[in-house]
């Protein structure tokens, strides 16, 4: 069974997403280990580490790219991804971004997490609706793009995705 080409431009997303997450993810959980005392030659301390806050980041980039490509697609349905202003691009991506922490607060005062995790979710929420906005406008926002045919706007990422991991911006 042929996957369609709309699923493989909403996990183009996800993955355009996810890399930059988990890369952000690995970052700050570098900058967390040589912040704090750990005893000093733990490797496998300090890939755990890592590994924790790549898997964390690159899964809330996962979400927020899945989150959205389908935003994108019930949004604008039936309009080609050149018929959508960049900053309506931009918009989408922000909205989209806000959705997993948005879910990840709801679930926390569902299940009584303590008050001080929300300023760092409000925090991560702003971050991931800027780096998704900025993401989607570089992604397919930045210029009117060649006609392709195709049903549908994620076929259209899908297709400029393509592109751009070929080198080709336009």
């Amino acid at each position: 069974m042929p996957i369609s080409r709309q699923f493989r431009a909403l996990v183009k997303l996800a993955v355009l997403w996810g890399v930059p997450w988990t890369l952000a993810g690995l970052a700050l959980g570098a900058i967390r280990w040589f912040t704090t005392i750990h005893p000093p030659g733990d490797l496998v301390a300090l890939l755990g580490w890592l590994a924790t806050h790549g898997i964390a980041f690159g899964t809330l980039g996962l979400i927020s790219g899945l989150d959205v490509g389908l935003l994108l697609a019930r949004a604008e349905r039936g309009r080609r991804v050149e018929q959508v202003r960049p900053a309506r691009l931009a918009l989408w991506g922000a909205i989209g971004g806000l959705g997993p922490p948005l879910l990840f607060g709801v679930l926390g005062l569902l299940f009584g997490a303590p008050r001080s995790v929300y300023l760092p979710l409000l925090g991560l929420g702003v971050a991931s609706a800027a780096i998704s906005a900025v993401l989607m406008r570089a992604a397919v926002g930045r210029r009117a793009l060649p006609p392709v045919p195709a049903a549908g706007v994620l076929d259209h990422v899908e297709h400029d995705a393509e592109r751009l991991e070929e080198g080709n911006p336009g």
